[in-house]
């Protein structure tokens, strides 16, 4: 496996990458084509500059992370706007490495602090945690539908 920088070549790779993993348990989003896409092509143009593809043996783009660095009262942090492997290549250790790879960069940039939205799942949660992510005890995140 090799991680490199995200092109524009990758978008659509990644946007089918999207579709396939945030389609099963727990999220069971219904991702089309088009929304996937765009949903791509925009956390590329706000991020491409610190964000990362997966690619295999046969130089396929198997999993992305898209990061936003800004700056916060104690120096920079960074959010992890969006971490997908592909479904069939889950369970690998990819997106271990994937993080430890994000992990490494952020720290060589002088980022102090790291923080993700992540679905209420158990899998999901000792995955990060074993990442060294913990649930912020004085934050809550809150939507509203239009």
């Amino acid at each position: 496996m090799k991680i490199r920088k995200i092109i524009k070549d990758d978008l659509k790779i990644c946007s089918e990458i999207l579709e396939r993993a945030y389609s099963r348990d727990p999220y069971n989003e219904a991702f089309n084509k088009n929304t996937a896409l765009e949903y791509i092509n925009n956390k590329y143009k706000n991020f491409r500059e610190n964000s990362f593809v997966v690619i295999n043996e046969e130089y396929e783009v198997v999993a992305f992370i898209f990061l936003n660095i800004s700056s916060w009262s104690d120096g920079f942090q960074a959010v992890l706007e969006e971490i997908v492997v592909d479904p069939s290549f889950q369970g690998s250790g990819i997106g271990r490495d994937l993080m430890l790879y994000a992990h490494n960069y952020l720290d060589s940039l002088g980022v102090r602090s790291s923080m993700l939205w992540v679905k209420n799942d158990e899998r999901l949660l000792k995955f990060y945690k074993k990442q060294g992510y913990f649930p912020a005890d004085d934050f809550v995140v809150m939507f509203k539908n239009f």
